[in-house]
């Protein structure tokens, strides 16, 4: 989120400029205050609106101030790219929390040097945590140290309806039924370029990590682009399309495609090889008051705080199922790996990713627009 999913610092995709102009200016405002946690008493925190901000309010913010006394003044933003902007243009105010999508805007804030350093004696239950997200996290920063810690992570797979496409035969086409001509006007993408360019690179046989060929990439999208009835903007958005039939196909996030099956829509979600894992973190910017913070993240690893907040808003834990007994619900969920490691699925290459994006957004923009 791919949820995200929207991330973009030099070039602001079309949906992000849209977001930044419509989605929270009230929010801006509010950022520009200066710091209020002299005494020890708040924090700030930035999240994702709905019943993601609602949920977190409910499962993490009330039981945290109850029992620290530490008060948390919540706030919403459209996207990423307005604490990147407000970085950029001289600092973020009075924010300290925020949840950040994906290791490739991590990796953005460390080049910004906008990254903390947590003390990881004060997060006991940071050891609960799958080692294959810390481990990529350290490798974004020069001296190993964490910023944030993964609480959550989801796919970016494919879902279907049934009526027109059966379990076995998405199987075996996986990535090429977002090519599938038998669909056409009939197709619902994500337009976030990382998306696209990871679907393409792994259509044209290349590792989405590492691909060489990008003229087969955007061939390939261009040859998908006539099928396509909707790049969409939001999960909201591919949801009400699946629903209506208006489209038979559609990438979509696994949180989303849960949500769909749970309403008895005749949909199933796929998950092809290699499909795309994404991970949301809580990142602690520089400067912000560290033990309020950490007191803050280390509940959040809490497994009975983690798994409630994670089932109800049908997300995957980041936490090990080596070391923490998951319920049969999240056991059940789209991407649970009993191993911990993720296998079969691959997670964007922070700093990878963070240099690609700059340089093929504009590059997809066009072909979005049909150029």
């Amino acid at each position: 989120m791919s949820g995200n999913k929207g991330k973009m610092e030099a070039g602001i995709s079309r949906r992000d400029f849209n977001l930044l102009g419509l989605g929270s200016a009230a929010a801006l405002v509010a950022m520009r205050a200066g710091p209020s946690w002299a005494a020890g008493e708040k924090i700030t925190f930035y999240g994702y609106g709905g019943q993601s901000k609602k949920n977190m309010h409910e499962v993490v913010f009330t039981p945290f101030t109850q029992t620290t006394g530490i008060e948390v003044v919540e706030g919403t933003f459209g996207d990423e790219t307005e604490i990147i902007t407000r970085l950029k243009s001289g600092g973020a105010g009075d924010l300290s929390v925020f949840s950040n999508a994906g290791f490739d805007m991590y990796k953005r804030y460390v080049d910004l040097g906008a990254n903390s350093e947590l003390n990881e004696d004060k997060i006991p239950n940071l050891k609960l945590v799958s080692p294959v997200l810390i481990e990529q996290m350290r490798k974004l920063t020069p001296n190993g140290k964490l910023s944030a810690i993964p609480y959550l992570y989801g796919t970016t797979g494919i879902a279907y309806n049934t009526k027109h496409v059966s379990r076995e035969e998405a199987k075996i086409l996986g990535y090429k039924l977002l090519w599938d001509k038998r669909f056409s006007g009939k197709t619902a993408l994500s337009n976030y370029a990382l998306d696209r360019i990871w679907s393409a690179a792994l259509y044209t046989g290349q590792d989405p990590n590492k691909f060489s060929d990008t003229n087969a990439i955007f061939a390939a999208l261009r040859e998908q682009r006539p099928l396509v009835k909707k790049y969409w903007e939001s999960g909201s958005e591919v949801m009400d399309l699946l629903a209506k039939e208006e489209v038979v196909v559609a990438e979509i996030w696994s949180t989303r495609a849960v949500a769909l099956k749970k309403d008895n829509y005749p949909i199933e979600y796929l998950e092809p090889e290699q499909c795309q894992a994404w991970v949301q973190n809580l990142f602690v910017l520089k400067g912000a008051p560290m033990e309020p913070c950490e007191k803050l993240l280390d509940l959040m690893l809490k497994p009975e705080i983690n798994f409630e907040y994670c089932m109800r808003t049908n997300n995957g834990s980041a936490l090990d199922p080596r070391k923490t007994n998951f319920p049969d619900q999240l056991k059940n969920q789209p991407g649970f790996d009993p191993s911990g490691t993720f296998e079969g699925f691959n997670i964007p290459d922070g700093a990878y990713w963070a240099e690609q994006i700059d340089k093929l957004e504009p590059q997809w923009q066009r072909v979005a627009r049909g150029a």
